[in-house]
This record gives structure tokens, sequence and C-alpha cells, in this order.
């Protein structure tokens, strides 16, 4: 009865270097990436069309959040298509960033839960019997 037990053990911990290694090049990975999108340029800003007089949008501007005691930065790109696609460009980059974040802390937590459940499984095995 032991050997199953502690076959089951072997087992187990046989498989975390593979899972920990994995973990830690997903880690890598999001941190290059989300570097990679800071340097092109992150945009916190929301779309606004102001309508020319036939009521059609027409002037491409970015509005940011309005952070207090200040008022809201409105910063006019134009019509300019390769403008405008530059600073959606900038939007999109902003989000994917924040949601690679919200991952990679989420790993960093799973990591942390895992380092703990580590150490008191060590903390199992050491104890006297």
């Amino acid at each position: 009865m032991k050997k199953a037990h502690t076959a089951e053990l072997i087992l187990l911990a046989g498989e975390l270097p593979a899972l920990i290694q994995k973990m830690e090049l997903d880690m890598d990975a999001m941190a290059i990436r989300m570097a990679g999108l800071k340097d092109a340029g992150l945009v916190y800003a929301s779309e606004h069309w102001r309508k020319d007089n036939e009521g059609e949008p027409r002037y491409f501007y970015l509005i940011y959040p309005q952070k207090q005691g200040e008022q809201r930065r409105r910063e006019y790109v134009g019509c300019d298509q390769r403008k405008i696609e530059q600073a959606r460009a900038g939007i999109a980059r902003a989000k994917e960033y924040d949601e690679l974040s919200g991952s990679l802390a989420k790993l960093s937590r799973c990591a942390q839960r895992a380092s703990n459940s580590l150490q008191d499984a060590r903390s199992f095995l050491c104890a006297e019997h």
C-alpha cells in the first residue's frame, strides 16, 4: 500500500518541472509582447467623430479619460485615414496590453499559490512520523 502512495507522489512530482517551465515560458512571452506593445505606443482614449454640415462623421478625435481636477483631454486627429488608423491601432494595443497584464497577474498569482502548496507538501513530507 505504501508503495502505491509514494509512486503516485513521484509521478506527480515528475510532472511538475515541465508544467513550471511552460508557465515560465508563457509568462515570458506575455512580458515580451507587453513590452513590444508599449514600445509601439499605447493610446488610452476613446474614439469620437465630429459630424460635418450634412451630419456625416468627418473629423476624428481622441477623448482621454478625465483626471481628477483637470479638464478632459481631447486630441484632434482629423480626417487623414492613415492618422485615424494609427490612433485606432494605439487604442487596440492598449486594450491588448491591459488584457495581457491581467493574464500575467493571474499566472503570477497561480504560481504563488502553487509555490505555497509545494511548501506545504514539503512540510508534510518532512514532518516526523
